[in-house]
């Protein structure tokens, strides 16, 4: 639990440390801060008057990087959002796209829903073809769904919008040249724009 990150529910992956001493993925503090009007730490409520510069915890990364090895016997692999695009060449000889529900060792993704901006494999896509509450939803093959969505310096998933530069950005983008501009989700700007 102690190597969890409290927003991904997943091993931590780039761990930073905020300055009231909580744990977070590096993508996932970015993009909870770029979502969020306040920069508040998720756990403890604690405000900070700006974004706090944040580095990568080596340690504890290392740490988790071990524990995934020992736990599971095979290497860490990239979150499912941090995939390459490979320029060039089609997205189905990319690297296969995995589940991200799965814990442990993920198995490969079949479908991928827009709305919920996750990728699933056959056992963890069953609820969104029989329940109603997911009809709405569209999901479509995982290397689809990912097409023109994923940054090109980052690999991970444009989740957040730029007003000041207007553009689709990841929560690394966020944390390096997009650091003193307007961020909000892009759900959000997506609704103001409608």
């Amino acid at each position: 639990q102690e190597l969890t990150c409290s927003i991904c529910l997943d091993l931590f992956s780039e761990p930073v440390s905020t300055p009231c001493g909580h744990n977070f993925c590096q993508g996932c503090i970015g993009g909870y801060w770029a979502s969020s009007s306040v920069c508040s730490c998720p756990l403890c409520k604690r405000v900070f008057e700006e974004r706090p510069e944040l580095s990568i915890n080596r340690v504890f990364a290392h740490i988790a990087q071990k524990y995934k090895e020992m736990q599971y016997g095979w290497p860490p692999q990239p979150k499912p959002r941090q995939k390459a695009v490979i320029t060039g060449a089609s997205l189905a000889e990319a690297e296969q796209i995995l589940c991200d529900i799965c814990s442990g060792k993920k198995k490969k993704a079949v479908r991928s829903c827009l709305t919920c901006t996750a990728s699933y494999c056959e056992l963890h896509v069953v609820p969104h073809q029989q329940t109603s509450l997911y009809a709405s939803q569209r999901l479509l093959d995982p290397h689809e769904a990912l097409r023109g969505r994923t940054c090109q310096e980052h690999h991970r998933l444009m989740e957040v919008y730029c007003r000041t530069d207007q553009k689709c950005i990841c929560a690394i983008c966020v944390l390096e040249e997009h650091r003193t501009h307007t961020t909000v989700s892009v759900q959000t700007e997506r609704a103001s724009k409608q």
